[in-house]
């Protein structure tokens, strides 16, 4: 049906009077794919993305249950409803059909007012659930395009999600760290109990979430980057905390430029000190010996030498007291 705003309903049935029985019943409400084998079906629900599958059991080359796990372990297939038909009526046939992923059964030959509810039922809990990932979906392309690094821990510590900014910071691939423990791979050994008892004590509410603090984090190569660290709970329906969400900010160079500013500053303390203590005061002290000669000598030619003697101490006074005043007028940088 081209152009149908109507949800699909893939019916399988190795039987076509089934099939044709199935759609006189959904034909109304649905849009009816129709596959009689398991390999079709499985090529059907691949293709055309129904919003549910109603799945004969007994079929000859794959069998229902076959179908039905293929389907509810493929990403692509994972969330399409499922309902068994089946004229087994067994409850070991129940169970292989639960162990499978079927979502509902249906005894064959099938009630029409059944089928229809329980079509109904399934596809507006289809529909939820594509909104629902599509949220979670839409969250987890902001959460991977931020600038800074994020990554979802659960209450086991295990990252369930690291952004890309993330993975590149750190030097890991895409999923390389899904899984795995965030202390034992992003922390170092001697700040690892420290942080455990942290976050234990955050997912256990017994302390609140910390402002922005730093933290060392490992990277692959063994080397370490400083990052500016916040938590943020996720709740669950009961308000108990299920995972957080840490994201910091690589704040590495701005950390190395502040040492490298903060021993300028030092250096430059220093140097003024010694400006004054050092080359001022002891200049001061010869000046004045210098001048103390000259008032005492008589000799012509002498007096010249220490006239010379006098005006490059004199320079060198003025050039040593123009840098230091340079100096002390320079504003010191916070940044």
């Amino acid at each position: 049906m081209i152009g149908s705003n109507l949800d699909r309903v893939l019916v399988v049935d190795d039987e076509p009077a089934i099939v044709d029985l199935m759609e006189l019943y959904l034909k109304s409400d649905y849009e009816i794919i129709r596959a009689y084998n398991g390999k079709e079906a499985l090529e059907k629900a691949r293709s055309e993305k129904p919003s549910v599958i109603i799945l004969d059991v007994m079929m000859p080359d794959m069998n229902g249950y076959e179908v039905c796990k293929v389907l509810k372990t493929s990403v692509e297939t994972q969330f399409i409803p499922i309902i068994m038909v089946t004229a087994l009526s067994g409850k070991d046939e129940k169970i292989k059909g639960l162990e499978s992923g079927a979502d509902e059964f249906l005894s064959k030959p099938a009630n029409r007012l059944e089928l229809v509810t329980r079509v109904k039922s399934l596809t507006r809990i289809k529909h939820l659930q594509d909104r629902i990932l599509a949220e979670r979906n839409y969250a987890y392309q902001c959460i991977d395009v931020a600038g800074v690094l994020m990554l979802v821990v659960d209450r086991d510590q295990k990252i369930n999600l690291m952004n890309r900014t993330g993975n590149e910071s750190l030097g890991y691939d895409e999923f390389e760290l899904l899984g795995q423990n965030m202390f034992d791979v992003l922390f170092l050994p001697e700040d690892m109990e420290k942080e455990k008892e942290e976050f234990n004590q955050i997912i256990d509410k017994m302390i609140e979430t910390p402002p922005f603090n730093e933290k060392k984090i490992l990277k692959k190569d063994g080397g370490t980057i400083i990052v500016s660290w916040n938590e943020s709970p996720i709740y669950d329906s009961n308000g108990n905390i299920e995972a957080l969400i840490c994201s910091g900010k690589d704040i590495t160079e701005l950390k190395i430029k502040d040492e490298l500013l903060l021993n300028l500053n030092e250096m430059r303390e220093m140097f003024t000190g010694v400006l004054n203590q050092d080359l001022l005061d002891p200049v001061s002290e010869i000046q004045d010996c210098v001048q103390a000669l000259l008032e005492q000598e008589t000799e012509t030619e002498n007096i010249a030498y220490i006239e010379k003697i006098m005006q490059n101490i004199s320079n060198m006074t003025e050039t040593l007291k123009n840098a230091s005043e340079y100096l002390d007028q320079q504003p010191y940088d916070k940044k």
